[in-house]
């Protein structure tokens, strides 16, 4: 199954760019741009739609032991937030990794190589960044059903408490709170390593399957 996880972002973005290709190019050879730009939105977007499944499934199990509902029914909690998350995590491992590397300047790094590891280091951070609240309500959602996604992140604003000086009145801290949980949530550097790593990995082993 992660093998399959691993795989399906890469291959679901080739097969459906392969798939709207033509629809696409008939879109815009007759001047309809918003129909273009729907069929490219397609490659973008699916890939994570199509592997949240995957990874709902790969994380119901390995959360058997604090959530001890059927898996039939434990690997859809928490699928919205993991949705998002997943959509953002394809967005940056293929769109966002091309369109950095498109964008270094090729007397910075004059090898293919060391240019997609820069694009996928910077599409990793923007990735990395936008999925995390994502990421911690899914886990929370899984580990602990029972309540709702409104318990879920007031936990994460009152975790966050603690940063904010507590000199300053009850409403500010509450606001600043809210902010920290929402915009530098705890744990963002080591989740958006982890996004950078993978994206480094997988592009980089992509790349070099291409050349051979």
């Amino acid at each position: 199954t992660r093998v399959l996880y691993i795989d399906g972002f890469k291959l679901s973005r080739q097969w459906l760019a392969s798939a709207v290709e033509e629809p696409a190019k008939n879109a815009r050879d007759r001047g309809d741009e918003n129909a273009h730009y729907g069929y490219m939105l397609i490659p973008a977007l699916m890939p994570g739609v199509l592997m949240t499944p995957v990874s709902s499934v790969l994380e119901a199990c390995n959360a058997g032991h604090a959530n001890p509902e059927p898996l039939a029914r434990r690997w859809m909690r928490g699928v919205s937030p993991r949705c998002a998350r997943e959509i953002i995590f394809g967005l940056g491992l293929n769109n966002l990794t091309d369109w950095a590397e498109e964008r270094i300047p090729r007397d910075v790094f004059e090898s293919k190589v060391t240019r997609n590891a820069a694009g996928s280091l910077v599409a990793g951070v923007i990735a990395g960044y936008f999925s995390h609240v994502p990421h911690n309500l899914s886990t929370m959602k899984l580990l602990d059903p029972g309540k709702s996604y409104g318990h879920h992140v007031a936990s994460l604003v009152r975790s966050s408490a603690d940063r904010v000086p507590e000199g300053l009145s009850p409403g500010v801290r509450n606001a600043a709170a809210t902010a920290l949980a929402l915009l530098l949530p705890k744990g963002l550097a080591i989740r958006t390593t982890q996004v950078i790593g993978s994206f480094v990995l997988l592009n980089g082993i992509s790349h070099l399957l291409d050349q051979r």
